[in-house]
């Protein structure tokens, strides 16, 4: 079996009690019924052992999701204790995690039982910290599995599966490096990589729903022709004047903020009320629609902003896209996904400097681009449920998605 990855994937480590925005805190972590009995049963401390009996609430909805971590007031996990260090890992070791808690933020997807895809998510601080060290851009590895990874062993894989029985799965290899080819042909600005992006996602995307994915690998080497991809960018530019973009931006806005307040929780709800706060942002109803209203100035300041860190460190905005797109499952659409990088295009563009005091320094920027992603990773856009939403309006387009992004 092959191992195929990011070569940064093996630089990850666990900064523990140095992290500033710890995965110890706000998370709502599930536990499986073997995991829940499992702790139940431990021998430990009688410290310990006082924390594990109140840790859990039980759901009992589903062997998966049997039960749920007891959150304090303060949002920290129950195990986390006075050090910022998990009571739990300091006693038992790191092999008594749950899971969700052991893997995180690696992500492993089995791609045909003939591979597996790694990386990293970067909702993890520390692993946005690594993209912004890597000015040279991510390079892909690849090597023989060398049978030690227990999750891996035990079949438990932290993204879903890549499976023969989707239509596009003999091209899936084609896509992604496709894809990653064109966010890193630093011959063309980031916008404009984007842009010819959504020209290959919607090219693609029509031919595996139409029974025809066996044009993919043409389409991706048309692309590979630079005069032509320029002539698809500048095609796709849209004329829009800058309050209507800033309008169409905040309308994304604001419909992942409606959602996040009856999907999500923690920590994400509070940054969009803080973004929403920054814009001075309010909706008003009128007889026919919704129209939001926000402060235009401070919309274009944020953007700006986010356009002089764009500009001097190109690759960072980069790494951040290749990143989320390397780890996307495209059996949820290979369109659905794009639209997911557009709007996580637009939420960099328009939040992460929301974030960011005015003499910033590189702990605060990793911070700030983490929030970002947290705030679109954690609404699940590619998701069906959230995905349908921009359809229902006649948004899900490229040229919608091409005013998010120029």
């Amino acid at each position: 079996m092959k191992i195929v990855k990011f070569a940064y994937f093996d630089e990850f480590q666990c900064t523990g009690s140095e992290c500033p925005d710890s995965c110890c805190k706000h998370w709502h972590i599930c536990v499986n019924k073997k995991e829940y009995l499992d702790y139940k049963n431990k021998e430990c401390s009688p410290k310990l052992r006082s924390v594990i009996d109140t840790a859990f609430k039980i759901n009992g909805d589903s062997y998966v999701s049997y039960a749920e971590m007891r959150l304090k007031e303060n949002g920290d996990c129950p195990f986390l204790g006075k050090d910022s260090l998990c009571m739990l890992q300091k006693e038992k070791g790191e092999d008594a995690l749950v899971f969700t808690c052991g893997i995180f933020p690696r992500l492993n997807a089995n791609v045909g039982e003939m591979a597996v895809r790694q990386s990293c998510s970067a909702t993890c601080c520390h692993v946005t910290e690594i993209l912004m060290k890597h000015p040279e851009g991510l390079r892909i590895v690849e090597e023989e599995y060398d049978g030690k990874n227990k999750y891996i062993n035990s079949g438990m894989y932290s993204s879903n599966a890549i499976k023969r029985q989707w239509q596009a799965y003999p091209f899936y290899w084609n896509i992604l490096n496709a894809e990653i080819d064109i966010l890193q042909d630093r011959a063309f600005s980031i916008p404009e990589r984007m842009l010819i992006l959504g020209y290959f996602c919607q090219k693609a995307d029509e031919y595996t729903e139409n029974n025809a994915p066996h044009k993919i690998p043409s389409l991706a080497n048309m692309l590979t022709d630079k005069e032509l991809c320029k002539k698809i960018a500048d095609s796709l530019k849209p004329s829009q004047s800058d309050d209507s973009a800033a309008i169409k931006s905040m309308e994304i806005l604001v419909k992942m903020h409606r959602r996040i307040q009856t999907v999500g929780s923690g920590q994400p709800k509070t940054l969009f009320m803080q973004v929403m706060e920054q814009l001075n942002c309010n909706l008003k109803e009128t007889n026919d629609k919704t129209i939001v209203d926000f402060n235009k100035t401070e919309y274009e300041r944020l953007c700006g902003v986010f356009r002089r860190i764009e500009n001097e460190r190109t690759y960072i905005i980069e790494n951040l896209l290749v990143n989320l797109a390397f780890s996307c499952d495209p059996q949820q659409g290979i369109w659905a996904n794009y639209f997911t990088l557009a709007v996580f295009y637009n939420t960099l563009k328009t939040c992460a400097p929301v974030f960011l005091t005015e003499n910033y320094d590189e702990k605060e920027l990793a911070v700030a681009l983490t929030y970002a992603v947290k705030m679109v990773i954690n609404t699940k856009l590619a998701e069906q449920g959230t995905f349908n939403d921009f359809i229902k309006e006649n948004k899900c387009t490229l040229p919608y998605a091409a005013f998010l992004i120029c």
